[in-house]
């Protein structure tokens, strides 16, 4: 396995157990976070700031799909909104990055 491919089974495992049982938050945000830095979703492109965001949706997609069969309608709406917030915030290096 890639290491992009073991980042992403660590999230997707993460978000499963934290909408399963409402526990690990935290754990799962970092999780997320480094799955999305080994995608390579946070480097900088010709679109800026628009542009990270917009990879860093579709990797949180991607992510999302490994989670539907193991959860719950109601978990799964759960999980999708926690990473639609995760990845439509900055990451912090883009951000001192455009300063």
């Amino acid at each position: 396995m890639t290491p992009e491919q073991i980042s992403r089974k660590e999230a997707a495992e993460a978000l499963i157990h934290w909408a399963s049982t409402c526990m690990g938050s935290y754990a799962m945000r970092n999780k997320v976070e480094a799955y999305l830095e080994a995608s390579g979703a946070n480097l900088p492109s010709i679109g800026g700031d628009a542009a990270i965001i917009a990879h860093r949706r579709i990797a949180a997609k991607h992510l999302l799909l490994d989670c539907i069969t193991p959860l719950t309608k109601a978990q799964l709406d759960r999980a999708a909104y926690e990473l639609s917030t995760i990845a439509d915030t900055l990451p912090h290096q883009s951000r001192s990055f455009h300063r």
